[in-house]
């Protein structure tokens, strides 16, 4: 005579254990995917600011050269 002990899991409550798991990882990529996207805008902020400096350069040149012709 052999004895088992098998435990066996409420399907609801293994399903619902299934997605606490898949929460708390989308939780962890869904961080990971915000602090990249931060990483991004502030690099965009700062492409953006070197574009607007080096137009605001050239129109300042071309003035000037505009200006010195006369």
């Amino acid at each position: 005579m052999r004895l088992t002990q098998e435990q066996t899991m409420e399907p609801e409550l293994r399903v619902q254990l299934e997605l606490d798991a898949h929460e708390k990882e989308c939780a962890v990529r869904y961080e990971m995917v915000h602090n990249k996207l931060e990483s991004l805008d502030k690099r965009m902020w700062r492409l953006e600011a070197m574009i607007m400096s080096s137009t605001l350069a050239m129109v300042a040149m071309a003035v000037t050269v505009f200006v010195g012709v006369n």
